[in-house]
């Protein structure tokens, strides 16, 4: 691949954490895919970034050569966390996944409607009749953090310090805060998988992880908070991810918030384009398993890989004018919640919540307007979304 320099980034050296990579990153993508569909960085000690929808697509699947059990991060890190089940392979991700699945299928998501509307109504009547809010810090990050600490069985209103410590330890990860944010994550979730021993078991998820088996024995304390904190890391990050990224196109393209209030009907399939336009996990990593040659590169065993979602969900070949947002658009095969074993668990929670919140938006707020800069997390290489996102509206009266 040659070496070419667009603004302030070498195409060489691309490094997804930097600072530059939250301005640019689908700029970057168009630009790495137009010269090969697998790019390589040297940055990190070098690794791969898989660009286009086939070979994003085809690699997660082949979890024989694209393993996920090593950890996803790149770089690594010095002791990164082993997270299940996303960090296993087939067949103990199978069973580590099973835990959990009952509580986030599709039925469920749709009996959580009325509980999501409700807490919807509660925090836009905290600040609807004053006119103004960050939307973000006071509507789509709350919600869908009031929602997995209720399934975990946590204290749901200590959302804003999980919220904290959360977005610290992924958005911050290099901030002196870091190191105290993932102190009170462990102090806490240990805290409370201490209560269900000493107390019992509850109604709730962190107890059915504690009693989850794998080959028949039960998950050890590090996993079993691993599996407690990735529940956090998925229900405290993306969907609010999601919402705020859609709203920021609903503010620059006025016609896409006037078509979603005069057609109701067209969110569910607004929500999937959206997804596929503004995916806010925009990357997981793999290891190379053995030598081989995959798409007509020779690859080595321990090679580090980047398989990039939000690049393959605009890739022409597979959406046509990928930089649209078409509400219209048939078929819409986005991976935005990745493919095969590794696929979100969360998805079906993670879509119902998203439209209640817009939803709620559009019919209670429909005239809203920028009213500062809207501010993105650092670091938006893993997750890319809005942290800041002030707006101004025509004041309105409390639900009740």
């Amino acid at each position: 691949m040659t070496t070419s320099r667009s603004r302030d980034y070498v195409l060489s050296d691309i490094d997804h954490h930097a600072d530059y990579f939250v301005e640019h990153n689908y700029e970057i993508y168009e630009e790495l895919r137009a010269e090969c569909p697998i790019a390589h960085s040297t940055a990190h000690d070098g690794f791969y970034i898989f660009l286009d929808y086939d070979t994003v697509y085809s690699a997660d699947h082949d979890v024989e050569t694209f393993s996920s059990a090593p950890g996803r991060n790149v770089p690594a890190g010095d002791t990164p966390p082993q997270f299940v089940p996303l960090d296993s392979d087939p067949p103990l991700h199978t069973q580590y996944r099973r835990i959990g699945v009952p509580y986030f299928s599709p039925k469920l998501a749709k009996q959580d409607e009325p509980y999501f509307r409700s807490v919807a109504t509660e925090l836009i009547d905290e600040f609807i009749e004053s006119g103004e809010a960050d939307i973000v810090g006071q509507l789509t990050t709350p919600l869908p953090a009031i929602w997995i600490l209720k399934m975990l069985g946590f204290d749901e209103t200590r959302w804003a310090d999980w919220v904290g410590w959360v977005h610290t330890m992924i958005h911050d990860r290099h901030s002196e805060h870091a190191l105290a944010a993932r102190d009170n994550v462990v102090k806490t979730v240990f805290e409370e998988i201490n209560l269900r021993r000493t107390e019992g078991f509850r109604d709730d998820l962190l107890s059915v992880i504690m009693q989850g088996r794998v080959d028949g024995e039960p998950l050890p304390d590090h996993l079993i908070f691993t599996y407690a904190h990735l529940m956090l890391i998925g229900g405290m990050d993306t969907t609010s991810g999601l919402t705020g990224n859609a709203l920021v196109q609903l503010i620059r393209q006025p016609e896409l918030r006037e078509r979603l209030i005069r057609e109701p009907s067209i969110l569910p399939q607004a929500t999937e384009e959206f997804l596929r336009h503004d995916t806010p996990a925009q990357t997981q990593g793999r290891t190379v398993t053995k030598d081989c040659v995959y798409k007509g590169q020779e690859f080595k065993a321990g090679d580090k890989v980047l398989l990039s979602h939000a690049a393959a969900n605009r890739d022409p070949k597979v959406f046509p004018d990928p930089d649209k947002i078409d509400f219209d658009r048939k078929p819409n095969r986005h991976i935005a919640f990745g493919v095969g074993p590794h696929r979100c668990l969360g998805s079906h929670h993670a879509k119902v919540m998203f439209e209640v919140m817009i939803s709620e938006i559009l019919s209670r707020l429909p005239d809203f307007t920028l009213a500062g800069d809207i501010e993105y997390f650092p670091d938006g290489g893993d997750v890319w979304a809005v942290r800041r996102l002030p707006i101004r509206f025509t004041p309105g009266p409390r639900s009740r």
